[in-house]
């Protein structure tokens, strides 16, 4: 077996690599000596300069493309009014106006609302104001610096709705 000459990406010149025998296994009775010339410093061969790495996975969202928050909360407000506006609570017609309010938000962030990388989860709460209370809380691992989410409350006389629309962002 012979050395195996292999060129040098950043000098062109030609490098010597062992084929990985011994010289006593060597059958054509090549020396492994390295002339004067491979022997100077700064022949070795070195990386190839014009490389440039680039960072393909992005870690969060880039500057300005974060959960466009005033958009979607001035979206949110128009469809709660034109959907719920001059209406009485009726207990029939409530399942049919919380899904025509969250199918509505849900078509409007799919169209201009969206975000890449960006998943929605749109939650519409519903319920007769009669002097009780209600309690409404959402938990979820949550990263702050990326994820976000608006909530709007829309009081109707009668009734009483909360929109909230989370954005989560996909790693």
């Amino acid at each position: 077996m012979s050395a195996i000459r292999a060129r040098s990406l950043s000098t062109g010149k030609d490098v010597p690599r062992s084929s990985g025998l011994s010289d006593n296994s060597r059958s054509d009775g090549q020396s492994n000596s390295l002339s004067d010339d491979e022997l100077e410093p700064g022949n070795e061969a070195k990386p190839a300069a014009d490389v440039t790495i680039y960072n393909f996975y992005n870690m969060g969202p880039a500057f300005g493309k974060k959960f466009p928050l005033p958009y979607i909360r001035f979206m949110v407000g128009q469809v709660v009014k034109d959907k719920l506006g001059n209406k009485n609570y009726s207990q029939s017609d409530a399942l049919k106006w919380t899904r025509d309010v969250a199918d509505e938000i849900n078509l409007k962030m799919k169209g201009r609302g969206s975000c890449p990388r960006f998943k929605h989860v749109v939650n519409v709460m519903l319920y007769q104001q009669t002097g009780c209370g209600c309690f409404y809380g959402a938990r979820a691992i949550w990263d702050h610096l990326s994820d976000d989410y608006v909530s709007y409350t829309y009081d109707g006389g009668s009734f009483i709705c909360i929109v909230s629309v989370f954005g989560c962002y996909q790693y």
